[in-house]
């Protein structure tokens, strides 16, 4: 499969707002199950490597990609922020985050626009979560 990013529908095979099930006979997840980490159950593959992240309805409400994610041709995964603003041509809402990821700190910017919410360190794209249009 390869990790293609439609803005509000998915990224590759995976559909958002689609019921897990779907795909449950054509992948091999690895299942971690809502804990207090976790707000939902969050279902991940390994090549690409990639996690859906599931609610109490077994709907995948945000899919994550952490080494390979095409948009409009090219992988936003490894990309400068900067290089993606100005490429796209699209602006971050809001302040950028700063969270803590085991030993690092992340940059996390919000796009809106397209239901992307990217996850940088030193200013290269590590993460990109992609989810439905919550005003939709």
């Amino acid at each position: 499969m390869v990790p293609v990013f439609e803005p509000f529908v998915g990224i590759g095979d995976f559909e958002l707002d689609t019921t897990i099930d779907k795909y449950l006979g054509d992948y091999n997840f690895k299942i971690l199950n809502k804990d207090g980490k976790y707000d939902c159950d969050k279902y991940i593959i390994d090549n690409p490597d990639m996690s859906l992240y599931v609610d109490e309805n077994n709907i995948i409400e945000s899919i994550s990609c952490r080494e390979e994610c095409l948009y409009k041709g090219r992988n936003i995964i490894g990309m400068n922020i900067d290089e993606f603003i100005n490429y796209y041509d699209i602006a971050p809402v809001g302040d950028v985050d700063i969270m803590p990821i085991g030993e690092e700190m992340q940059d996390v910017y919000e796009f809106d626009d397209i239901g992307l919410q990217v996850w940088c360190v030193n200013d290269k794209i590590v993460t990109i979560i992609a989810s439905t249009n919550d005003e939709g």
